[in-house]
């Protein structure tokens, strides 16, 4: 497969010319296991760009969270780039290509992506051939169905409604948004593993109030307001479309523009502000799925014995959690033993990598139930009852970063990320870094923006939009470990943060030396939180 699919990339490139290989599904926005990226490279990690040039020669270019593990995973006759903390892919490009270099890009490449490619690269555009379309873990054939009412309080067309209200000058709009249509329409679907949304397109018409929603199979669902065509009809419809359409340049790739005759971009749109800010119903059935993901983890941690692999420990925790109802976990379970957690994103659960007296274990996890909403959470356990000084202190650290995040009122999504890493940053003297953001939005997906919590976000957190608080410290230069805590939690209309999760923090690797008596108190009301 991989030669056969190397042949035809490289085989109408010149000397001097590049190929950008297909990362992610044009849908979904996710890197998936059957890419060209993934089955050139062998590279599992859900971020990753890479060229190819006419010799067969490939760079993977990979940022901070896949620095370790793509050493582990790639062919040895790839070329890795490792991307600096909060540089873009076409930045890393810059630096090693010249201006007007001939690149080849994907006929369904984002717009956005297109457009800024545009601007430094001889940019032309390729199509792939039918047989390396298949995404093999795309299931179109799984049901499209309505979310329970007791998650969704309004309907499509409140929703609509609403969103009118708020652009009165659009007549006719698309949305490419995967998140969005799920957000407007109230649908869920699982075809796509480690998601719950479907392929779709969602064209709106606020004149005739007769809405479409095109997907691969029509689903048996009435929903006012709303009708329902084949995807595979959307290039002919659109193009019977003369008026002016609106649209997110963001989120359409190229393909699906061009064949638009009058799009109009919208310069500022308020449905990500709209579909990320939770009702309390939401909030309760997101509650709801985290405490069976926190008896998940309970369940698994009693079942850990010294001997199991990571791949045996991997195993047993998504057994615990498919035990929970959960339809499938909301990513691939991040489970890593010592060293490997020094890794931010490992993937790789290894069976020969084993659980010994005294390892730390990173379990990173999260689930999907049946109404679509994703769950996160990450701990460092202890398996013995004498850690080491240094894992202890390290840990103590990534809490104290978390504790001040949680208990802060900070709005700002880059300055609370500040704030962490000021706690933190101490630690880069010892070979440990915090080289990620501190957190991500989370709803129908598992990365649902806004807000995004990095150095460089311009977000502001509003109430009721869920989202995670990550702090790690990862390295070491005398033994290679790595600890991350992570709950997903939720301003009130207060600004007072509630957690969805209340699985405890590890006790045996507290130092509580460490702490003061703010941070001591929140510790012990945390650990009490805990029921099962």
């Amino acid at each position: 497969m991989r030669n056969s699919q190397l042949k035809f990339y490289t085989s109408f490139l010149k000397k001097g010319e590049y190929l950008l290989l297909k990362s992610k599904d044009a849908y979904f926005k996710s890197h998936y296991i059957s890419s060209p990226l993934n089955v050139l490279t062998n590279f599992s990690g859900t971020a990753g760009e890479a060229v190819v040039d006419y010799s067969g020669k490939i760079t993977i270019f990979v940022d901070t969270r896949y620095h370790i593990l793509v050493e582990k995973q790639v062919f040895k006759d790839i070329e890795i780039y490792k991307m600096p903390l909060n540089e873009s892919f076409l930045d890393s490009l810059k630096k090693k290509f010249k201006k007007d270099t001939v690149l080849y890009v994907p006929s369904d490449i984002d717009l956005t992506e297109y457009i800024k490619y545009d601007e430094y690269f001889d940019l032309r555009t390729y199509k792939l051939k039918d047989k390396y379309l298949k995404n093999s873990e795309l299931n179109t054939s799984s049901p499209v169905f309505l979310a329970d009412k007791k998650t969704e309080r309004h309907d499509f067309s409140y929703k609509i409604q609403k969103l009118s209200n708020l652009k009165p000058n659009i007549k006719k709009r698309l949305i490419f948004n995967l998140d969005y249509i799920a957000y407007l329409t109230n649908l869920r679907s699982f075809q796509m593993k480690h998601s719950s949304l479907f392929r779709s397109i969602l064209y709106l018409d606020f004149e005739t109030k007769k809405h479409i929603l095109f997907l691969d199979k029509i689903p048996d669902i009435k929903i006012k307001n709303l009708n329902f065509m084949r995807l595979e009809d959307f290039p002919n419809f659109i193009q019977s479309i003369k008026k002016v359409i609106y649209l997110d340049y963001k989120d359409v790739t190229l393909s699906d523009f061009v064949a638009i005759k009058k799009p109009k971009e919208i310069k500022k749109d308020n449905l990500s502000l709209l579909s990320s800010i939770k009702s309390l119903s939401e909030i309760n059935y997101i509650k709801e799925c985290s405490a069976k993901l926190d008896t998940a983890i309970f369940n698994f941690k009693n079942k850990i014995k010294a001997g199991m692999s990571e791949h045996d420990l991997a195993c047993i925790f998504e057994e615990e959690l498919k035990s929970t109802g959960s339809v499938f976990p909301s990513f691939s379970t991040i489970l890593a033993l010592d060293d490997n957690s020094a890794s931010i994103h490992y993937t790789n659960a290894d069976k020969n990598k084993i659980l010994k007296k005294e390892s730390l274990i990173l379990l990173d996890c999260g689930g999907y139930w049946k109404n679509g909403f994703a769950t996160d959470i990450t701990r460092t356990f202890y398996f013995g009852k004498n850690p080491k000084p240094i894992y202890k202190k390290i840990y103590t650290y990534v809490l104290k970063a978390f504790i001040a995040c949680f208990l802060s009122k900070e709005k700002s999504a880059c300055k609370l990320d500040s704030l962490a890493r000021k706690i933190l940053k101490p630690f880069e003297k010892d070979g440990f870094y915090f080289n990620h953001g501190l957190g991500h939005g989370i709803g129908t997906s598992v990365h649902q923006n806004p807000p995004v919590l990095n150095l460089v976000s311009k977000d502001i957190i509003k109430s009721y939009q869920v989202h995670s608080i990550e702090p790690g410290l990862y390295g070491g230069y005398n033994e290679k470990f790595g600890v991350r805590i992570e709950n997903c939690v939720y301003f009130d209309l207060n600004y007072k943060r509630f957690s969805v999760s209340k699985f405890p923090f590890e006790e045996v690797l507290i130092e509580y030396g460490y702490l003061d008596n703010q941070e001591i108190e929140f510790i012990k009301n945390w650990q009490k939180g805990f029921k099962i």
